[in-house]
């Protein structure tokens, strides 16, 4: 039994492991329980091979020690390769294999480095969302993704549909044994090459909004004929998008299993007001009778520095708020760091990219060229890809805080590797993160950079709605908004849609 006492929608779902025909749907909120429904209703299903799909490599070891005997819990990438390992035999694990086939399709030694990545990359993002792509939708995934080269490239005969085109190559090479896979592979190789069997009676599946296509087909195969498929998620909280999640995964799942919906929309996390609050992007969801009532203000942003404690969170949608902010905190002599080691990985490539010539030695010259780097890709992408503009735009805003008051490029450099780091919560500081990247996690206090959601007005668009429900679910007590208004009262939760 868990150490709370079920609620009528627990026991549901409890009934459905142990008596129940077919597949299920759960649409669980923010704080609901889930896991721990999860690994309680299994307990009570009479299936002898039973697999439990996590999240993440963290998610799937926690579950092993809960979960009944005969109960595997795996990451898809997990799961993948094992199917691999059954029919390739020796094979091995080699992170630059997408690179090296990548290079191969390009035409080899003599490919323009640039073309090479261009082609890796977007060859990574198909592995995930198009296992079996035609070259209209290459092409298309290759402007959405930023994977198609500019117009300077155009006399050497690189335009989007041959990058594509290399990509799909690259593809079909990955997909022929070669005794190596990488990271990618162990997710599209099995689905690619059908080596997927169903060799589970009952399969889990959590955060099921959050899969690519191949993610699900991988899951969904896993499946033996005639057995059982529980898929988990919230579609509120459907925010990876931009990464190759399938958003509307959850409603297409129900209807191609036929399955039975069940909800857990009781939250066990978020006070009252906060329910209150979220109500209006979800309005089924419920606070928990026993919910303390919570508090909700408002602070200007410059007191951050002051208010903010060992073990609270600052959340914004974008990465340059956050890079300031830590640098302010860590003035006060608090501990902080931002989450998410390999976006500074990814700023630091940047900085490397243009540090070249006199931008190598002189921070004022190396400024220079990110600011022109930042107005072509402003321009690129500013009559079609609003949010490629925003990323371009939030990048340099990044780098030029972290640049405050530093000389030269090699103090950058170690600035940024040492401000973002991963699991800062464990480590006994400030936690600083994208919304992005706090899902799942939840904290006492957590404060929200407001003025960073719903960027150009954005209201109406169902991802940014969903990002400021992740954003305000995360807190347990106090929900604090930070603007760069100096005013500070109360928020007042918006009255609940009528029903």
């Amino acid at each position: 039994m868990p150490y709370w006492k079920p609620s009528p929608q627990q026991e549901r779902i409890r009934d459905w492991f142990a008596h129940g025909r077919g597949n299920l749907v759960i649409r669980a909120r923010a704080g609901t329980g889930k896991s721990s429904t999860m690994v309680w209703g299994v307990g009570f299903a009479p299936e002898q091979r039973i697999l439990f799909c996590a999240f993440n490599k963290k998610i799937a070891t926690d579950l092993e020690s809960k979960v009944p005997v005969g109960t595997e819990a795996k990451t898809m990438h997990s799961l993948g390769f094992t199917f691999i390992r059954r029919a390739w035999n020796g094979v091995k694990l080699d992170d630059s294999r997408g690179e090296r086939l990548a290079r191969a399709a390009s035409g080899g030694d003599g490919a323009p480095d640039e073309m090479t990545k261009l082609v890796a990359n977007l060859a990574s993002i198909a592995k995930g969302m198009l296992p079996f792509p035609t070259i209209n939708q290459m092409v298309k995934l290759a402007v959405d993704f930023d994977c198609d080269p500019d117009e300077t490239w155009a006399e050497d005969g690189w335009n989007t549909v041959r990058v594509a085109d290399c990509a799909m190559r690259a593809m079909d090479a990955a997909a022929k044994p070669d005794r190596t896979v990488d990271y990618d592979d162990m997710v599209f190789v099995p689905v690619r090459n059908n080596l997927v069997r169903g060799w589970y009676d009952l399969v889990i599946v959590d955060e099921v909004q959050d899969l690519t296509k191949a993610q699900a087909l991988l899951a969904m195969g896993a499946c033996r004929k005639g057995g059982r498929i529980a898929v988990v998620g919230d579609d509120k909280q459907a925010i990876y998008q931009f990464r190759g999640a399938d958003s509307g995964s959850l409603d297409r799942l129900k209807n191609e299993l036929r399955a039975t919906e069940l909800k857990l929309t009781i939250t066990r996390r978020c006070p009252k007001l906060v329910v209150a609050l979220a109500k209006r992007l979800v309005p089924d969801f419920e606070a928990a009778p026993e919910a303390p009532e919570g508090k909700i203000t408002t602070e200007p942003m410059s007191r951050l520095p002051q208010l903010v404690q060992v073990g609270d969170f600052v959340l914004s949608r974008k990465n340059a708020p956050l890079a300031g902010a830590c640098l302010s905190i860590l003035r006060e002599g608090k501990r902080a760091r931002v989450e998410g080691r390999d976006i500074g990985k990814g700023l630091i490539a940047l900085v490397d990219k243009l540090a070249t010539g006199k931008a190598s030695g002189s921070m004022p010259a190396w400024l220079d060229r990110l600011a022109v780097w930042e107005a072509k890709e402003c321009a690129r992408w500013a009559k079609t890809k609003e949010e490629k503009v925003e990323a371009a735009r939030d990048k340099a805003d990044t780098l030029r805080f972290l640049a405050d008051g530093l000389t030269g490029i090699p103090e950058l450099k170690s600035r940024i590797a040492d401000l973002f780091t991963d699991n800062a919560q464990a480590q006994g500081c400030v936690v600083l993160s994208s919304i992005h990247r706090a899902k799942g996690l939840e904290a006492e206090r957590v404060f929200v950079m407001r003025d960073t959601l719903y960027p150009g007005g954005r209201h109406d668009d169902p991802e940014e709605r969903n990002l400021e429900y992740v954003s305000i679910t995360r807190t347990k007590n106090h929900l604090i908004w930070l603007e760069d208004r100096a005013e500070t009262a109360p928020i007042i939760p918006a009255a609940p849609p009528a029903k």
